[in-house]
């Protein structure tokens, strides 16, 4: 059986599984439930932190004909989603379809077939900011008055270049990025799971790679794991696959430069390269060293607001 990339295997599957988003699945879980589900939705946010699988757990729970929980992952549109194979469902990437006679054959020709086995026929257009300014016209008119049965989830990066004549059509959701707190207790739920031994400082330079991305935490979790092969993951071994560095590094460094030693300086950059580092990412983690330390110098309370390990805190 084929691999299955982390992010792809650990996927939210339902409104609950959504990590950082609790108020995007709120609000829609209460319009579900109301019956007050807008015709178009707009999923904006940086990357990796939930705007396309909310979409697709959206369009999964609208059309799921389940008794139980939605989406139950045992009626025929949920199997049908989740092999590829749904007439319902309708996904579609901007960036690949961005021009006019695209999105009239992809998208308005297609809403005038009513659902086979859901209750809507739903769109999910991806990076939709990529599509041209003519194909936003031709949708225009579809979006303005679309047919009872059709409903729009649009997800960008840059919804600043979404046109205003859409934006003022759509139910918006902006996604937050992801605290460090949050990804660190999303991976060790998933290290558990995996049956991988790994510690708090090693989760923690994953979170803070990551930037704020879940996908990208799973992904640097996924090369850690098949760099070294193994079911233990520890701090230094997470250095090592990154081309990051210790802090106490940056220390060092520091330090020589407040003592204007240069050959101290030109010694340890020697010392970074040599070990394969990453001077772009060092010269990055430094100046985010350097933050650091000025926040912790200007008051204890700015200090609490930072997400750092309690070690390096001290």
């Amino acid at each position: 059986m084929a691999y299955v990339a982390m992010a792809r295997k650990w996927r939210p599957y339902s409104f609950k599984d959504m990590v950082g988003q609790e108020h995007v699945a709120t609000t829609l879980q209460n319009a579900i439930e109301e019956g007050r589900v807008h015709h178009a939705f707009l999923f904006t946010g940086t990357r990796g932190v939930g705007k396309t699988t909310s979409a697709r757990i959206l369009a999964r729970t609208l059309n799921c004909t389940g008794e139980s929980e939605r989406p139950c992952g045992k009626c025929p549109s949920c199997k049908d989603f989740a092999s590829g194979s749904s007439v319902d469902i309708l996904e579609f990437d901007g960036a690949s379809n961005t021009g006019v006679d695209k999105i009239r054959d992809l998208i308005i020709e297609q809403v005038q077939y009513h659902p086979m086995i859901g209750k809507y026929r739903i769109f999910i257009i991806d990076e939709v900011h990529m599509i041209t300014g003519s194909a936003f016209n031709a949708l225009l008119k579809t979006l303005e008055e679309p047919p009872p049965h059709v409903i729009f989830i649009f997800a960008t990066t840059e919804a600043n270049k979404i046109p205003q004549t859409i934006l003022s059509r759509v139910l918006r959701f902006d996604f937050k990025r992801l605290s460090q707190t949050q990804i660190i207790e999303r991976l060790r739920f998933i290290c558990n799971e995996e049956g991988i031994t790994t510690d708090n400082e090693a989760l923690s330079i994953l979170a803070e790679k990551a930037d704020g991305s879940m996908r990208d935490a799973l992904s640097l979790l996924d090369q850690c794991i098949a760099f070294h092969l193994g079911r233990e993951l520890t701090y230094d071994k997470v250095l090592d696959v990154l081309g990051a560095v210790d802090t106490e590094v940056f220390s060092r460094l520091l330090r020589g430069v407040l003592k204007k030693d240069v050959l101290a300086c030109i010694a340890l950059l020697e010392e970074v390269v040599m070990q394969g580092r990453d001077l772009t990412q060092f010269v990055t983690d430094f100046t985010w060293y350097l933050r650091n330390l000025l926040l912790a110098k200007a008051s204890e309370e700015l200090m609490d607001t930072m997400e750092i390990p309690t070690d390096y805190r001290e």
